[in-house]
């Protein structure tokens, strides 16, 4: 099973791709965000040439694990991409990782992807380890 993680942002989406007998998640790339139709679009063209089976999209929580308003917001764009894409979309807490990836790699746009690359790899090592 292939995987694609996705770090959402309010200017970015960072994507990793990840691979269930790997059990490891590498850092893909960032997707400008604009428009919601062209977010789509582009995802759309990345799940078909990778051969996606699962999308895990971080879920910004704040440290007590409520919805934050850059939740909300995210929300709606998930409803979107549900609506849009026929692959199975599992919303993951995401704190922290934003922070993480900004400490390895400080001032760089691709922290985004390693964002996500976290985003995916902590999805692989908590579910993926039960079976």
């Amino acid at each position: 099973m292939n995987f694609l993680g996705i770090d959402p942002g309010k200017k970015y989406f960072g994507l990793a791709l990840g691979e269930e007998k790997l059990k490891m998640a590498f850092p893909y790339r960032v997707l400008e965000f604009t428009k919601i139709k062209d977010l789509i679009n582009d995802l759309k063209n990345i799940l078909a040439k990778e051969k996606i089976d699962k999308i895990i999209i971080g879920r910004p929580l704040n440290f007590q694990g409520n919805p934050t308003m850059i939740t909300k917001d995210l929300d709606e764009i998930i409803k979107q991409l549900e609506k849009e894409i026929e692959i199975p979309l599992v919303s993951f807490d995401e704190r922290l990782t934003s922070k993480m990836a900004n400490r390895l790699l400080v001032g760089q746009k691709k922290n985004h992807a390693v964002a996500a690359q976290i985003i995916l790899q902590d999805y692989l090592d908590k579910i993926l380890s039960k079976k």
